[in-house]
């Protein structure tokens, strides 16, 4: 084999199942805000708001499974394979490489990995002949094990046949020049995040003075029937509505700062994007100080 060819792995059944539930999250965190809105405080208020809040914050973890899936793919080169997966990395090189085979070939099935599910079968479990096992797959239907010196991993190729066939072959034909091995995991990425300093200050911050957001609107909402949320062109006040209005705030507040959280580590992963990675970071912290004014504002 010359060159490198790339295999994908069965991408359409997880990528409408992601689609799916993100919809399913924020049609049912916008309901529980909605109902939210309903309330004029009480423990009623705190449930609803608490209840959105869970299912909001599983949306960045749902989006960057379905993102990582999209852009996922196994690398075969002449001297080595290449597997990405979102943040996860990794390279082995060919002469490390033992075998490779179908799972339907163990006498032993496979145990899936804990919160596996269509289009992301990620994560270790371990078996009883091969030890501790890496799945980076998207079905179970066509798993594929690639056995090295140090790890076994799992795959999931559209094209198995055509992989497990060319993949022997260039085991076959082996290799003067192996690739450099390289394994990355998110968990490492996330560690260097916090390494950052302003990452330490900005990111707890903004949550913090968001919590402090909710916490205010919560505790004055009761004591307000009516507010004033702005004032027209003359200088004077708006019409009134619902004191619960005024949940908008925590609500634009955390929209505001998830992006900045995302946006900042995504630009953290490149040396010279840092500095943008900061700003997005200090926005973060800026928002929800702007929004407690904006809140004392409208209360006075």
């Amino acid at each position: 084999m010359t060159g490198s060819q790339i295999f994908l792995p069965k991408r359409t059944p997880g990528l409408v199942f992601h689609s799916v539930i993100t919809i399913l999250v924020l049609g049912g965190a916008s309901f529980l805000l909605f109902l939210a809105f309903q309330q004029s405080g009480g423990i009623n208020l705190i449930l609803f708001l608490t209840g959105a809040l869970i299912l909001l914050a599983s949306l960045p973890f749902l989006v960057y499974r379905g993102y990582a899936l999209f852009h996922a793919g196994y690398t075969l080169e002449r001297d080595g394979l290449r597997i990405r997966w979102g943040l996860r990395l990794l390279d082995i090189p060919l002469s490390e490489v033992e075998w490779v085979r179908p799972a339907e070939d163990l006498q032993i099935p496979v145990k899936l990995p804990v919160f596996s599910w269509p289009g992301a079968i990620l994560g270790e479990s371990e078996h009883e002949d091969l030890g501790v096992v890496e799945f980076i797959a998207s079905a179970s239907d066509n798993l594929v094990i690639v056995a090295a010196m140090d790890r076994v991993v799992i795959l999931s190729p559209e094209a198995r046949e055509d992989f497990i066939l060319k993949f022997n072959r260039t085991l076959e034909m082996g290799t003067l020049a192996p690739i450099q091995p390289l394994s990355a995991k998110p968990a490492v990425f996330l560690q260097s995040i916090f390494k950052n300093k302003a990452a330490r200050i900005t990111i707890p911050l903004g949550f913090i003075l968001w919590f402090l957001l909710l916490i205010l609107v919560s505790l004055l909402i009761p004591g307000h029937d009516q507010l004033s949320m702005g004032y027209d062109a003359a200088g004077y006040p708006i019409e009134t509505v619902p004191a619960s209005r005024l949940l908008m705030l925590p609500v634009i507040g955390i929209f505001l700062y998830a992006i900045s959280l995302i946006g900042g580590a995504y630009f953290f992963r490149k040396t010279e994007n840092k500095p943008v990675s900061q700003l997005l970071w200090a926005g973060g912290v800026m928002t929800p100080i702007l929004l407690l004014a904006a809140a004392l504002i409208f209360l006075v």
